[in-house]
């Protein structure tokens, strides 16, 4: 009996001494400087700011600021200040909010608004969100359903619940200011805006996507408001912003699937004077703007051609084709004289204004095609529509990393890839088109690889413009 004891108790000396040596073996030890989030979890953080990769990924709190550590073993005593400060306006706002809510908005802070511009974007509506109820609930669900699709992991049982209730809520408020007569909030104009993003850009493959419903739904809260330029001088920076995404996504679809644009190509001179989603010259020379005012222009003209209001015209076309010619030479055999005094080497060293050049350029071979090919009626393997393919497609494969320029020229990417007549240029669009989206993670751009795929594997070569693109789906919305 005793030899059976000591030998219990040397083997459970043992396995202690063994689990003891694997746990201390198996330490996770964090990175130096590493976010607090990181720390708490014990996993190693990459030290990228202002949000390192995993808590973006997560939806996590990244906070980077130096907590002293003191261990006491001294039983505490709690301390009731005297004269204790009122919490501010934010706290009183925050405190209610679930876990889960905090969770995406911070992951739509982090992770979704900067995918929305090419460059640093505005700050996003977070106070405002935190104060309108519908507003809330719909950046959550764009956190949610964009999340869903990044991890590709959870469950979509949580998006469609909560898009559910935010239906629910934007309706009520909807009622409410038709009861009243009183003109809706700026909340709720957010809110109709994310919806519409939401469906256009991830959800567009889904059976409850309604980015048409939505896309009146913002136009109707916009004249209710005074109109789009009254909206422009009253709402803030990320309102603008957002409107400015709207009338890009709005022109551009209507391009792809036909009917008139929302706005008339005079608004965007008021689009361009605030925050928008695309990156400006920093010395004023070109803007993006008038080149998507000139496409408005161009689609106002095909419907009134369609319509019977006027006749094509040779002098009009010729009117857009020196509207949009592109400047061919790079920065650095530009003539700077007319742009005062710049130097090549000052011009090289500007990612920004190279970027945003080869985007302006990009936008107006698109549209150039799209003059030629929907308004002309010339066939997609003619000489006047294949001269700007090629040039197209340099213009954005050019770009040089790292840069969130790519991630806004899926339309022109999309124009000029479905035009295409080589096997090397097809491979090297979907090549481009598979890279954003393994950052982006947008549904509407697998819509899109399915698009060039069915107009690559037709054997027709005398499809019509509407043709080439109707497996892109109503719901798909593209920028």
């Amino acid at each position: 009996m005793d030899s059976l004891g000591a030998m219990s108790r040397c083997s459970h000396q043992q396995t202690s001494s063994s689990t003891s040596s694997s746990v201390a073996g198996g330490r996770i030890r964090t990175v130096e400087g590493s976010c607090w989030s990181c720390k708490k979890r014990r996993v190693k953080c990459d030290l990228s700011k202002p949000y390192c990769e995993r808590c973006s990924q997560v939806g996590a709190t990244c906070d980077y600021t130096a907590r002293p550590i003191r261990w006491c073993t001294k039983p505490t005593v709690p301390v009731v200040p005297r004269n204790r400060a009122l919490p501010t306006v934010d706290e009183q706002l925050v405190n209610p909010l679930a876990a889960h809510e905090n969770r995406a908005l911070s992951y739509f802070r982090g992770r979704f608004w900067p995918l929305l511009t090419t460059s640093d974007p505005c700050d996003p509506p977070m106070l405002l969100t935190l104060g309108h109820r519908s507003l809330l609930l719909a950046t959550c669900l764009v956190a949610d359903t964009h999340r869903v699709l990044q991890d590709g992991r959870n469950s979509r049982r949580v998006p469609q619940l909560k898009r559910l209730e935010c239906l629910a809520a934007v309706r009520g408020e909807v009622n409410e200011y038709c009861s009243s007569g009183k003109p809706p909030l700026i909340g709720l104009l957010f809110a109709v805006l994310l919806l519409y993003f939401n469906d256009g850009y991830l959800e567009c493959a889904g059976e409850s996507a309604s980015t048409a419903s939505h896309q009146a739904g913002v136009i109707a809260i916009i004249e209710r408001l005074g109109g789009v330029e009254t909206v422009l001088d009253t709402g803030p920076e990320s309102l603008h912003m957002l409107v400015s995404e709207f009338a890009s996504t709005d022109l551009t679809t209507t391009m792809l699937n036909g009917g008139r644009p929302s706005f008339s190509p005079k608004t965007w001179e008021k689009i361009d004077r605030r925050s928008v989603w695309w990156s400006r010259d920093p010395s004023g020379r070109f803007s993006l703007a008038t080149i998507l005012g000139q496409m408005s222009s161009i689609v106002h003209y095909l419907e009134d051609i369609n319509c019977g209001l006027v006749e094509l015209s040779g002098d009009r076309v010729r009117d857009f084709e020196v509207a949009l010619i592109p400047t061919y030479a790079p920065f650095s055999t530009l003539s700077y004289s007319a742009y005062g005094p710049y130097s090549a080497d000052s011009l090289k060293e500007d990612p920004e204004a190279v970027h945003a050049y080869a985007l302006t350029r990009s936008f107006q071979h698109a549209a150039l095609i799209y003059l030629y090919r929907a308004v002309c009626g010339l066939p997609m393997d003619h000489g006047l529509v294949q001269q700007h393919v090629s040039p197209c497609l340099d213009c954005i494969l050019t770009i040089e990393g790292p840069s969130k320029v790519v991630n806004c020229a899926l339309f022109p990417l999309l124009v000029a890839g479905t035009h295409v007549q080589s096997t090397r240029h097809q491979r090297g669009v979907i090549n481009v088109v598979n890279s954003v989206h393994n950052k982006m993670k947008f549904a509407s751009i697998q819509s899109i690889i399915t698009a060039l795929d069915d107009v690559w594997a037709s054997e027709s070569r005398d499809m019509t413009w509407l043709e080439m693109f109707a497996g892109l789906g109503s719901d798909t919305a593209v920028l």
